[in-house]
């Protein structure tokens, strides 16, 4: 015979990274972005990203090298190397090792997940993007935080940082979800609610 018993299992802040924290991580360039990863597994959080930010990061990566050929290799100028930048053409092993070094580092960081929006979600994105100044790729990322229940979107970019407050303040969802740059991460914690607590039930074994 079993009995049961309550626990309450405290939730913990989800939080929401933007695509420039994993490149400044990725690339080194910004130790803040690198520490913050770093990081991540000492906070009493949850991570997620979405897979727009993979898109854009694998756009970025192929851009670089496609730079790196264009300039180093062919010697050819930024300029044209701007012209060029539509009609990559990179081959089949320069692809497969872009995706794999991106897939190494989710790997390796591996306490972030993936959430996205869903079907049902798309009025909303319409509508913050009919009626913000928000770029429509900050838009989605605005948007997934929002309906993926987090509580804190962590940005680099500081203009994300004020449009997506006052988004969130019209909407009377201020209280519930902020973003922040990574300097102001841990004293956003701070600021915002956590979810609320879980009852679950526990089965303990009769002795």
């Amino acid at each position: 015979m079993q009995k049961e018993k309550r626990a309450n299992e405290l939730s913990k802040h989800r939080v929401y990274v933007d695509t420039n924290i994993f490149q400044g991580a990725i690339s080194g360039r910004r130790t803040a972005d690198v520490v913050f990863i770093n990081g991540a597994k000492e906070q009493n959080c949850e991570y997620f990203t979405s897979i727009y930010a993979l898109m854009e990061l694998l756009d970025i990566a192929k851009d670089r090298q496609f730079l790196m050929k264009c300039v180093i290799e062919k010697w050819l100028d930024v300029a044209t190397f701007q012209q060029k930048r539509k009609s990559k053409d990179l081959g089949r092993d320069d692809l497969r090792d872009l995706a794999t070094m991106l897939d190494n580092f989710f790997l390796t960081n591996n306490l972030i997940k993936l959430i996205n929006v869903k079907i049902s979600d798309w009025d909303l994105v319409k509508k913050i993007a009919e009626t913000s100044n928000l770029h429509s790729s900050d838009v989605l990322h605005l948007v997934t935080a929002w309906v993926g229940n987090c509580q804190v979107l962590v940005t680099n970019d500081s203009d994300f940082v004020k449009e997506g407050n006052q988004i969130l303040k019209q909407e009377n969802v201020y209280d519930d979800l902020r973003v922040c740059v990574v300097a102001d991460f841990e004293a956003t914690l701070k600021e915002v609610k956590l979810p609320r607590t879980i009852s679950i039930k526990v089965h303990v074994a009769d002795k």
